[in-house]
């Protein structure tokens, strides 16, 4: 067991370096703004797609993998519907905007970014092709429930949104390809092999950027966000393999999940902050602290589950 720990560990360690070497490059001004944008853009249009296609189109089709997805799919429904009921429950802040943030916080978790990068290292594209199934429920629950959690606003709902998500999109083709069996020619295969592998660096140097902005020492000095952190990276990801375990899941498909529902809060949770109008600061210091200590709490996490 403590092997599966160091394995994972230093997996994870590989990804924090490089996230390490962002938080450096934003700190001493290489990496501006504008460069992260443009850089976000391409992770969300370009190379988590590519990622999707690649881990899908190189796996041969059988029936167990095909169950097994269908199993992914409804566990990552049921845990995401699990937690948003749990949440209600126990976040019951004074303040209406901050009961939002800390929901949100303990709800959605950076598994685009994070765990894709991680679901490779330790498994290959395997990880990522069940990996993807948990990506796509994150997407449509996040436009759908959370923009309702922070915005408060039905209207705020956009069907447009959650059907024209890059992921969502890419998934979809994914399937298809993977049902259907479709080999793509050699050129465009090695092509997209290529767009997919900038998944693992630009994610976490677009984090490590995003942390050399956040003011990261700050977060210790709010109460609020322990509980959240908590919530957010032990008992999530306990339920989620609780769940996974009653379900009879195991091997590959758990640990892939396991990866997706253990990952820190998400960072999109300051982008909506900021955008209706809610503490963007409460929301900088949980994703910042709660990034900081996965490095902890992801590798124990995936121990666990590779030991079932």
């Amino acid at each position: 067991m403590l092997d599966n720990f160091i394995t994972v560990a230093l997996q994870v360690a590989t990804l924090f370096l490089i996230m390490l070497v962002g938080y450096i490059c934003g700190k001493t001004k290489i990496l501006k703004e504008n460069a992260i944008k443009g850089l976000t853009d391409l992770v969300l249009y370009v190379a988590t797609p590519a990622a999707i296609l690649q881990s899908f189109a190189n796996e041969a089709r059988t029936n167990e993998k095909t169950l097994n997805l269908f199993y992914v799919f409804i566990f990552s429904v049921l845990i995401h519907i699990f937690t948003i009921v749990f949440v209600k429950l126990v976040i019951r802040s004074k303040d209406i905007d901050t009961n939002k943030i800390l929901r949100y916080s303990i709800i959605f978790s950076n598994c685009g970014y994070m765990s894709f990068p991680l679901q490779k290292a330790i498994l290959g594209d395997i990880g990522v092709f069940y990996g993807a199934v948990f990506v796509a429920v994150f997407n449509i629950t996040v436009w759908s429930y959370g923009v309702l959690l922070v915005s408060g606003d039905k209207k705020c709902l956009s069907p447009k949104k959650i059907l024209l998500n890059p992921t969502i999109i890419s998934v979809v083709l994914s399937i298809l390809i993977y049902l259907l069996q479709i080999k793509l020619p050699g050129f465009l295969s090695n092509a997209v092999t290529h767009l997919g592998n900038l998944n693992t660096p630009l994610p976490m140097l677009i984090i490590g950027y995003n942390l050399s902005t956040f003011g990261v020492l700050k977060a210790f000095t709010d109460k609020r966000i322990y509980l959240t952190t908590m919530l957010r990276l032990i008992f999530v990801p306990a339920l989620s393999l609780g769940v996974m375990v009653v379900f009879g899941i195991s091997g590959i498909p758990l640990i892939a999940c396991i990866v997706a529902a253990s990952a820190p809060t998400a960072a999109n949770t300051v982008m909506f902050a900021t955008k209706y109008g809610l503490s963007s600061e409460l929301a900088v210091k949980i994703v910042s602290f709660s990034t900081l200590c996965s490095i902890i709490t992801m590798p124990f996490f995936v121990m666990l589950a590779q030991s079932v």
